[in-house]
This record gives structure tokens, C-alpha cells and sequence, in this order.
């Protein structure tokens, strides 16, 4: 049994690197456009601004635009809420039964044996052959 915890183990930490890069990816472009996005936003509002004091009052005009900023966050405000009250893909009867039957050890199917076989299906074919290991010449 030690033998196949020290195979999943390597299989974990060789597969983990790509991932990690990959969310990295994921959650650090969209981060970085919601920054440009501010930036952008916050020039256009005071552009806006300079204009709406020339033609009014310089207080009024800076209501005018935190009236129509807050107006913008309630709607997405609504609208994320509407979103959180749907219902997840988890939630119909048949996926709790068969999420009830796993956590009792009673599902459909056993998740033990499927697993060290994926481990070692992914130790075989990841290896590199002697052809490879030698690099270019």
C-alpha cells in the first residue's frame, strides 16, 4: 500500500505545477483588467465631472455622479442576488440521493479502485522514453 501513496504522491506534485500556473492565469488577468477597468472608470467620472461644474454648481455636479454610481451598484446588486438565489446543478433529488449514498460509502460506484488505476495509467504515460531523456543532440 506504501508503494502506490509514494506513486499517487509523485503523480500529485508533477501535476500540480501546470495547474497552479493556470489559476494563477485564471484569477490574475481578470484582477488585473478589474484595475484598468477602475482606472478607466475613475477618469471618465472625473472628466465628467469637470464638465458637469462647468455647466453647474461643482457640488451638484459631484452628486449627479454619486447619484448615478449608486444607482449602477444597486442594479448589479439586484442582479447578483437573482443570481445566488438560483438554483445550483447540486440541488435536484437525484444528485442528493446519489451525494447521500457517497458519503454513507453506498454509492453506485467504488471511487477507490478507479483512482489508483487513473495513477498508474498517468505514471505510464507520462514517462518520458530513453529517446527523450537524452534531449537533442
Amino acid at each position: 500500500m506504501i508503494p502506490v501513496l509514494r506513486l499517487v504522491a509523485s503523480l500529485v506534485r508533477l501535476s500540480t505545477t501546470p495547474a497552479i500556473r493556470r489559476i494563477a492565469v485564471v484569477s490574475g488577468l481578470p484582477g488585473l483588467a478589474l484595475l484598468l477597468a477602475l482606472v478607466g472608470f475613475t477618469g471618465f467620472a472625473a472628466a465628467l465631472w469637470i464638465w458637469l461644474a462647468r455647466l453647474l454648481d461643482p457640488v451638484a455636479a459631484a452628486r449627479i455622479i454619486a447619484g448615478a454610481g449608486l444607482v449602477i451598484v444597486a442594479i448589479l446588486l439586484l442582479v447578483a442576488s437573482r443570481q445566488r438565489r438560483a438554483p445550483g446543478q447540486l440541488s435536484s433529488p437525484e444528485a442528493q440521493q446519489v451525494l447521500a449514498d457517497l458519503k454513507r460509502g453506498q454509492g453506485p460506484i467504488n471511487l477507490r479502485a478507479p483512482l489508483i488505476d487513473l495513477a498508474l495509467l498517468g505514471v505510464l504515460l507520462g514517462r518520458k522514453s530513453k529517446d527523450q531523456r537524452r534531449g537533442p543532440r
